[in-house]
């Protein structure tokens, strides 16, 4: 069993967001090792309405890992209604600080302008695919444990 600053992996929920399956595949396959429980949404609507039902249970979203490119509702657009809240009808989503649910952008975006937009409407960091799974890891296990150290887990 895999530890994050004294708390068991397993019990961490991931929400992995992509548009493109392989992606959500391959996400899956490198996170099994860690036992996170993943949650995978294939578009930003998806991903806003598992966050939206899953609010105030113990089934709550913990850290989302969200791609910038995506039909409809992009990434770009997650980031800006998880940090500022929404209540527009479809959603009804409090505003969700940077310790209570961080934000992994995993994008082929990596221009200074899509880095630097999706810092500034409130990611917590920016990592580029092709995907590296120690850098991914690395930045889960410290996003995840400055979340246990800010007392924001459930």
């Amino acid at each position: 069993m895999k530890e994050i600053a004294g708390v068991c992996s397993n019990t961490f929920k991931i929400l992995i967001v992509d548009d493109i399956p392989l992606n959500l595949l391959l996400l899956d396959k490198m996170l099994k090792p860690f036992e996170f429980q993943l949650v995978k949404a294939a578009n930003g609507r998806e991903a806003l309405h598992a966050i939206q039902e899953r609010l105030g249970t113990p089934e709550e979203i913990d850290l989302a890992i969200v791609d910038l490119m995506m039909p409809d509702i992009d990434g770009y657009k997650v980031i800006e209604v998880l940090r500022n809240g929404a209540n527009d009808g479809e959603f009804n989503i409090p505003a969700h600080s940077k310790e209570q649910l961080p934000i992994v952008i995993l994008s082929g975006m990596n221009f200074s302008e899509d880095i630097k937009r999706g810092l500034e409407l409130g990611a917590n960091q920016f990592v580029t695919k092709p995907v590296v799974m120690a850098q991914l890891y690395s930045t889960i296990t410290e996003e995840l444990t400055k979340k246990i150290q800010a007392g924001k887990c459930q």
